[in-house]
């Protein structure tokens, strides 16, 4: 009876509807949902809940790689030396400048295909993005300064797929600041958060003509990070003319090697020899990059043990042009480079496979493109055969004779998974198999992770199936207390403390991160709050100069700007670098400008993963 109780009160909002958010994944042509159909609709008017349950028990020219920035770190500003070149001489410059004079840049643009900086994005609204004034009236220069100390990755998955989506979405540039400035600050974020594809096709939405030096600085590692030599050749010139950064400078011999100029292309290498534009390896990837143009006729042999640290340039240059950076270089590398990888058409099987799971647990891949990697990856013959393994679980899970088998092959794959960022890919691997899986006493020692695995990718309307099978007080039962799509009542102290009874987290974080949710949800008793605060000796409701902030942003009715402050709070490894004060501030501001979807994940994730 108390198992029906909990049911009543988690309540399912009905029936399907299309994909409501869309973000570009996979360099593929049109955008990908990284949602399921009917997510974050609306709930029907939620059923009335029943009496509670009873308890139970560098300088400013060279500027730093974006992968050398821990994301609790310095704000790091994007760079395209990557410590590939000495600053240029005085000498060098004044022959540069000779040069520039012969070679004039000009943009054949017509009026009536110039684009606006006035708002800039790869969709609207009316396709998934946020709305065009999302940041209001907001100072832009107070915006580009929470871009830019947000470091890094997030900790949490839905965060990211958040912010990801505002940030590709054409919206206003806010005022105070110049578009293209806007533009590239909005790339660098997404490149930092390991969303390349995204970033790239960003920062092409600016016409040439009128890229800024700091567009041209963000731009380089963006293209580097997709392989994309191509991308850099329309603005060269001007970029290392703008920047008199090495790689702009190194881009124009491999652009006019491309172009089929290869008598330029060996005049400007042999410049970039004489003047140290770049040495060692590097200055022999550039070489490589050339001889791989029309007609390149150079042979370079790149030697990776002396290469020291990963940068953007052996990255990029080192993938387009067939000699991909070895393992050892990579795992010098930031996360968000799994990110990168994942989605990189050059790169190795055994190299995007490596990555993937990172790339999952970032918020970067969709359970459906996760799932088609792993499918490709089992039809190589040259598969290892943990790898197939894998595959044949993953097969199973999806088309397995009957519901015992399915759920069995996902247990299997959850326990397979060695680290946290693992266990999360396998949640998220898994989720639409979850989805498909009847609710059934037979499962109910799984409820918890197939409940996990749905909400993972957004499953919400599947995972409430299961309220009626999940224990009281236990991880499940929290979960869908957080995602339900629909809820009438509040949940009591005495529900809150059975939860506790079952916390085996450190410090009670769960218990924590679960009061922090729901009061942010709305979902606690007053009363409750207090309580079970003095309980946990924690305070959910902590306020500083950033909770003022969001708060402020939210009264204004700012998503943009609301998702920005959420951003720049969930920065850090994992959950267990966020406050508990920090999810029920952007929680409630979440819900109160109406993405309460984005809200409930958010919250559930916390209680999942902290």
């Amino acid at each position: 009876m108390a198992k029906q109780r909990i049911s009543t009160l988690l309540c399912a909002t009905a029936g399907l509807a299309a994909l409501v958010y869309t973000i570009p994944v996979l360099g593929q042509q049109g955008p990908e949902s990284l949602l399921p159909p009917g997510f974050n609709d609306p709930a029907p008017p939620p059923a009335a809940r029943p009496a509670s349950p009873p308890a139970s028990g560098s300088s400013p020219a060279r500027p730093a790689d974006p992968t050398s920035a821990s994301p609790a770190g310095a704000t790091a500003l994007p760079g395209a030396t990557d410590g590939a070149a000495d600053t240029p001489s005085d000498a060098d410059e004044e022959e540069d400048d000779e040069e520039e004079e012969e070679t004039e840049v000009r943009y054949d643009v017509p009026p009536t295909a110039r684009r606006s900086l006035k708002a800039v994005g790869l969709f609207t609204d009316a396709s998934g993005g946020f709305p065009a004034d999302a940041f209001g009236t907001i100072d832009g220069k107070f915006l580009t300064q929470v871009v830019r100390r947000t470091n890094g990755p997030l900790a949490s998955r839905w965060g990211t797929i958040m912010t990801r989506r505002l940030l590709a979405s054409r919206t206003n540039t806010p005022r105070g600041v110049n578009g293209a400035d806007w533009t590239a600050e909005r790339g660098w974020l997404l490149l930092r958060m390991g969303d390349a594809v995204a970033a790239r096709q960003l920062v092409q939405q600016v016409d040439p003509d009128r890229y800024t030096k700091r567009l041209f600085q963000v731009s380089m590692p963006i293209f580097l990070a997709n392989a994309d030599l191509s991308a850099m050749c329309p603005i060269a010139e001007a970029g290392a003319r703008e920047t008199r950064e090495a790689t702009w400078r190194m881009a124009q011999p491999i652009c006019a090697s491309l172009a089929g100029e290869q008598g330029r292309a060996t005049a400007l290498i042999n410049q970039a020899r004489g003047q140290g534009w770049m040495k060692g390896t590097d200055l022999l990837l550039g070489e490589k990059a050339v001889g791989a143009g029309v007609q390149g006729r150079r042979s370079v042999k790149i030697e990776w043990e002396n290469a020291k640290g990963f940068s953007t340039w052996r990255h990029g240059i080192g993938q387009a042009t067939g000699v991909e950076p070895p393992e050892a270089l990579y795992a010098e590398a930031g996360r968000q480079v799994d990110g990168w990888v994942a989605q990189l058409p050059t790169a190795s099987l055994a190299t995007r496979m490596r990555a993937v799971p990172g790339a999952a647990s970032l918020g970067v891949l969709s359970n459906r493109a996760l799932v088609d990697i792993y499918s490709v990856a089992y039809e190589d013959p040259d598969v290892p055969s943990e790898l197939k393994a894998r595959g044949e679980l993953l097969r199973t899970a999806y088309a397995g004779n009957g519901n015992a088998a399915k759920v069995g092959a996902m247990a299997d794959l959850w326990d397979g998974a060695s680290t946290p960022r693992d266990r999360q890919s396998a949640l998220v691997l898994t989720a639409r198999a979850a989805a498909l899986v009847a609710p059934g006493e037979d499962h109910a020692g799984e409820a918890d992770r197939l409940v996990a695995s749905m909400l993972s990718a957004g499953f919400d309307e599947q995972a409430i199936r299961w309220a009626s099978i999940v224990e009281e007080g236990s991880l499940g039962w929290g979960l869908l207390a957080c995602a339900s799509p629909g809820m009438r009542g509040t949940i009591s102290e005495g529900e809150l403390d059975d939860f506790r009874s079952n916390d085996d987290s450190a410090d009670y974080r769960k218990s924590k991160f679960l009061l922090a949710g729901l009061a942010g949800l709305g979902r606690v008793e007053t009363g409750a709050i207090g309580g079970f605060s003095e309980t946990l000796e924690t305070n959910v409701r902590k306020e500083n100069s950033w909770s003022r902030a969001i708060a402020a942003a939210a009264a204004r009715g700012e998503s943009g700007t609301v998702v920005l402050l959420a951003a720049a709070a969930l920065q850090g490894e994992g959950w267990q670098d966020i406050p508990p004060h920090h999810l029920y501030h952007i929680v409630r501001s979440l819900r109160q400008v109406g993405l309460n979807g984005e809200a409930r994940m958010i919250a559930a994730e916390a209680v999942s993963w902290s």
